[in-house]
């Protein structure tokens, strides 16, 4: 198709000049954890942000969170605008920049503002690029967004956001507008500003030509589907296209660029010894009568609507994203808690660790066999696949289980995880604890799990599992003394750890107080040795016996919601005694069964932030990279964008 040569303008135009001056429009180009116990902080093992990142996470920042959306990431820096973190993005990334841009904008998630500062950045600096884009902008249904870029390219309005006319609307429906000049704003003014910026500057004349074209092309399409009675085909081109004198076609003459773009002088005899400026006269009123008024009034009549649901579809990636900023905004958090929760936050949105290739959760399995999904057969196979794996691994060597199991919790999702992970922990152990748990109540005792296959030693937990309201942390100490001893176990052959799986607070469910039996029973031993004084008797017995330390407790509470470990702490000698894990997901366990090889350093992925050989839950977190994309819209969506200068 030929293009449009030039644009004339309205008849004023070419009367002769007025004496009075009319003003014109220039022309212009344009982690840390804090270690609560030391007062130390540790490093975050966040790696830097790469610069599309940063740019994604200055876009959608909030307006009104800081001055002229200045903002920056090292506060040792003086802060940088959006056009900072733009320009450092397109150096390092083009195509993706461009993409995060468009996603933004379809999803709702930068405003109008933003979108044209950043959209007027790539027109003055990457002209060719924008300009060859239009068709795919356009396929995105960016129609508005166009055409109100390409008015403030016009108006230079990028550092004129308040001009009166830097905002433009129009009714879409009606046949024909019409605008009245405001404060003395003239149209033939802006016309003629039009007519000059159109002539002498190549990148807007390219532009406007691009706009142009898609919205002919669009429309005659749209005929031809009107025609053929397929208006559930017509795109929503004559909907947002100008009406020919509106107030937006009077300041750019985009009507009679299109209309000579559908009616082309070279196809129509009609035109063809027509004098150009009644030529273009006719062939505006023709694009009024013959498309935009039938068109809209078949979009009108149909039951064709526009559906935004881009907006829904990663509301979860920009979620994410916010949470990740909220993790990198603060090199150094107040404590622990916070990092903590938006770190598991984000973990459980982008999806759990992999424990291994084609390994199912244990309470997933377990929830599946008491629900029937699948065959007993199957069930039975994961579960041996589960194990096998990770006892290849060296998971949970020599561990323990205590299992709180009431009535009450009967049934219930927090049963299926405490059934599970105490039958795990004890077919992981070898003997003599192997294939064994103990009671919860105050009177444990370590029974032996029978049954032969997943089913009936789920039912023999279920029905035979002792349970009382309180456990005695001494006895079960006790009676892992009596058989090591016995059994003349060395050190490594003792438990490393005594998982207490229950639905109960640590100071409701031990039978004394922890804290103030330590302190009573440090007082005690020094004063008159360790009678009556279970925990540092315990202690005093396993040292005499040559073992070095007690089990470490495990502690956790599967009925509260997801809050950070906690260390349970001996005053004796300042040392770790146990941790306390609260709350159930399969997130968190997944990053339990995740843990080193060696069970001394179990899961120590969701330690507490006082770093006993512990790794930072920062290691599960998605890369910013990752994350980032995700915001992407569809890649169909987005797969005609391209960079070209």
């Amino acid at each position: 198709m030929a293009p449009a040569s030039s644009l004339l303008g309205p008849p004023a135009l070419r009367q002769p000049k007025p004496t009075f001056h009319h003003p014109s429009t220039p022309i212009s180009r344009f982690s840390t954890y804090q270690h609560l116990a030391e007062g130390q902080y540790l490093e975050s093992s966040l790696p830097p942000l790469d610069p599309c990142t940063k740019f994604l996470l200055e876009a959608i920042a909030h307006p009104k969170s800081r001055s002229d959306y200045n903002y920056d990431y090292d506060y040792d820096e003086q802060p940088k605008d959006l056009a900072h973190y733009q320009g450092e993005a397109w150096k390092h990334d083009p195509l993706t920049t461009l993409k995060l841009i468009c996603s933004l904008r379809m999803t709702g998630k930068l405003n109008e503002d933003r979108f044209y500062k950043v959209m007027l950045w790539v027109h003055n600096n990457h002209p060719l690029t924008m300009s060859l884009n239009v068709v795919a902008f356009g396929g995105l249904g960016m129609f508005k967004d166009l055409l109100g870029l390409l008015y403030r390219v016009l108006e230079d309005s990028i550092e004129k956001p308040n001009n009166e006319y830097s905002r433009w609307n129009y009714d879409y429906s009606r046949e024909e507008e019409t605008s009245t000049n405001k404060e003395g704003i003239d149209n033939n003014s802006r016309a003629k500003t039009a007519v000059e910026r159109y002539q002498n500057d190549s990148d807007y004349r390219n532009f406007h030509d691009r706009i142009s074209e898609m919205f002919a092309e669009l429309l005659r399409s749209d005929l031809r589907f009107l025609e053929s009675g397929e208006v559930e085909k017509i795109s929503f081109a004559s909907k947002f296209c100008p009406s020919v004198n509106s107030s937006y076609d009077k300041a750019t003459l985009i009507c009679e660029n299109i209309a000579r773009r559908m009616f082309p002088k070279h196809w129509y005899e009609e035109y063809k010894d027509v004098e150009e400026a009644h030529y273009a006269y006719r062939v505006r009123e023709r694009l009024r009568k013959q498309v935009l008024i039938p068109l809209r009034k078949a979009l009108k009549l149909s039951s064709v609507e526009m559906k935004n649901t881009l907006a829904f579809e990663n509301s979860k990636a920009f979620n994410g994203l916010k949470i990740y900023k909220e993790i990198s905004n603060h090199g150094y958090l107040k404590g622990s808690k916070l990092l903590f929760q938006k770190c598991m936050k984000l973990v459980e949105m982008f999806g759990n660790p992999s424990i291994g290739d084609g390994l199912k959760l244990p309470n997933d399995i377990v929830a599946s066999l008491m629900s029937k999904e699948h065959s007993d057969e199957i069930v039975e196979r994961q579960w041996r696949k589960l194990v096998q794996e990770l006892s290849n691994q060296g998971k949970l060597r020599n561990c323990l289980a205590v299992c709180d199991l009431p009535l009450n919790m009967r049934g219930t999702y927090k049963e299926t995880a405490c059934i599970s992970l105490g039958l795990l922990i004890s077919e992981l152990s070898e003997n003599p604890w192997k294939g064994k748990v103990f009671s919860f109540n105050e009177t444990p005792t370590l029974q032996k799990i029978e049954g032969d296959d997943l089913e009936s030693k789920c039912e023999f937990m279920r029905h035979n599992i002792g349970c009382g309201d309180k456990v005695d942390f001494f006895k079960i100490y006790n009676q892992v003394l009596q058989i090591a001893i016995e059994q003349k176990l060395s050190n490594e052959q003792l438990p490393k750890r005594i998982f207490v799986l229950t639905y109960r607070d640590f100071e409701a469910a031990s039978k004394n107080n922890w804290a103030e039996d330590y302190k009573e029973a440090w007082t005690n031993y020094r004063r008159r040795g360790y009678a009556n004084v279970p925990l540092v008797e315990a202690r005093t017995q396993y040292k005499k016996k040559g073992y070095k330390t007690l089990p470490h407790i495990l502690f956790w509470n599967l009925k509260n919601s997801i809050a950070e470990p906690e260390i349970i702490c001996s005053p004796v000698n300042n040392k770790c005694g146990g941790l306390i894990i609260t709350g159930l997901s399969n997130c968190l366990i997944s990053m339990f069964l995740v843990g080193e090889s060696d069970s001394r350093t179990y899961a120590p992925h969701v330690q507490a932030p006082y770093g006993i050989g512990s790794l930072s839950i920062l290691k599960f977190l998605p890369k910013a990279e990752d994350v980032m994309k995700s915001v992407f819209l569809r890649d169909e969506l987005l797969k005609n964008l391209l960079i070209l200068d």
